[in-house]
C-alpha cells in the first residue's frame, strides 16, 4: 500500500516556522547524490524526500530507501488524483515522481526536507512553494571533468552521450538558483553545502538569493 506521507517525521525535529524545502539540481555525474549522502549523515532534522517509482527494487534497496516503490497502476491512479508535484516516464517505461502531499505536510508542520530534482521539475517546485524553497545548483569544475566522471561510472557510450547532450540545457538554468556550488573537491563541497543548509535553516524567513559557492 502506498503511504499517505512518504517520510517518517520525528516530532522533536519540528521547527517553530514553516518547513524549508531544499532542492539540489545539476548535470548527471556532477555528484548530487554523493554530496547529499555525506551531508545528511552528519546533520539531524533534515529529511531526504524520496521520489516514487515503478521500477523494480534492486539488491540493497528497501521501501523508502532510496525510493517509494509502487506498481504502475498505483502510480497512474496517483497521477489522476493530482498527487505529484512533477512526474516523468523515462525511456525504460518506468515512472518517477515527487509526492506533493509529503511536501505540503512538511512545510505546514515545520519539517525541513531535501531532495535532488532535474531543472524542469525544480521550476515547478519554485512556482508551487516559492516562499519556502531553497534551490542549489551543483556544477562541475569543467565539462572535461564531468565527461571523465561519466565515462568512469558507465560503459554505455550511447547513454553517456545522451547525458552529455542534456548538460547544455541544464547549465542554462543555473542562474535561476539561489546558490551555485562548484563541486571541485568532494569533502570541501560537502562542507559548503552543509553550511548553506545550516544558514538557511537558522533563518526565520529565507528569501532566495543567487550566490556562487566555490
Amino acid at each position: 500500500m502506498v503511504p499517505d506521507i512518504f517520510i517518517p517525521f520525528r516530532p522533536e525535529d519540528r521547527q517553530d516556522r514553516p518547513g524549508y524545502f531544499f532542492i539540489l539540481s545539476g548535470p548527471s555525474g556532477v555528484g548530487k547524490n554523493t554530496l547529499l549522502s555525506i551531508v545528511l549523515q552528519g546533520m539531524s532534522g533534515v529529511y531526504y524526500m524520496p521520489s516514487a517509482t515503478t521500477r523494480s527494487m534492486r539488491a540493497g534497496e528497501s521501501q523508502l530507501n532510496p525510493y517509494v516503490f509502487m506498481s504502475t497502476n498505483e502510480f497512474e491512479q496517483m497521477i489522476e488524483h493530482g498527487q505529484f508535484l512533477e512526474w516523468k516516464k523515462i525511456h525504460t517505461n518506468d515512472y518517477y515522481g515527487t509526492h506533493l502531499p509529503s511536501i505540503q505536510f512538511a512545510i505546514e508542520k515545520g519539517f525541513d526536507i531535501i531532495t535532488d530534482m532535474d531543472v524542469l521539475g525544480c521550476e515547478d517546485a519554485v512556482v508551487a512553494f516559492s516562499d519556502h524553497i531553497c534551490t542549489i545548483f551543483i556544477t562541475p569544475p569543467s565539462m572535461d571533468e564531468l565527461s571523465q566522471r561519466l565515462h568512469g561510472r558507465d560503459s554505455d557510450v550511447k547513454s553517456i552521450q545522451t547525458r552529455l547532450d542534456r548538460v547544455e540545457l541544464e547549465m542554462k538554468h543555473q542562474d535561476q538558483y539561489d546558490f551555485v556550488l562548484v563541486n571541485d573537491d568532494l569533502e570541501e563541497s560537502a562542507r559548503r553545502l552543509r553550511k548553506i543548509i545550516e544558514e538557511v535553516r537558522s533563518s526565520k524567513e529565507f528569501k532566495g538569493k543567487r550566490q556562487m559557492m566555490r
